[in-house]
């Protein structure tokens, strides 16, 4: 699935009811812009901040794709999950949104 304006409702109902899911993005939306994603599934925590910080993140977060992606890891993060990247090759990053298995 492509992480855009038509995809994103699905993918954040998906992440908020704390289920599996995978999309691609652009690289140049991601933090591996002017680089290169890893080869395989690898997770990267966000930077540690104070819960105002994130909420000041999450207020201006949202306005472009690089944005809802900050704030798709910020949540998903808080909430307990893992974000995984992986170079899927032609400019795209693949993301997989993980959660514990339930005990």
């Amino acid at each position: 699935m492509e992480f855009n304006q038509q995809n994103y409702p699905a993918i954040k109902a998906a992440y908020l009811a704390r289920q599996h899911v995978e999309f691609e993005i652009p690289i140049d939306a991601t933090a591996f812009a002017g680089g290169s994603a890893p080869a395989n599934w690898t997770a990267y925590p966000p930077c540690i901040l104070p819960p105002e910080d994130y909420a000041r993140l999450l207020v201006y977060a949202e306005n472009d794709a690089k944005g809802r992606l900050t704030a798709l890891e910020i949540i998903v993060h808080l909430y307990g999950g893992r974000v995984l990247y992986k170079d899927m090759g032609s400019g795209g990053v693949g993301v997989m949104v993980t959660w514990p298995a339930a005990q």
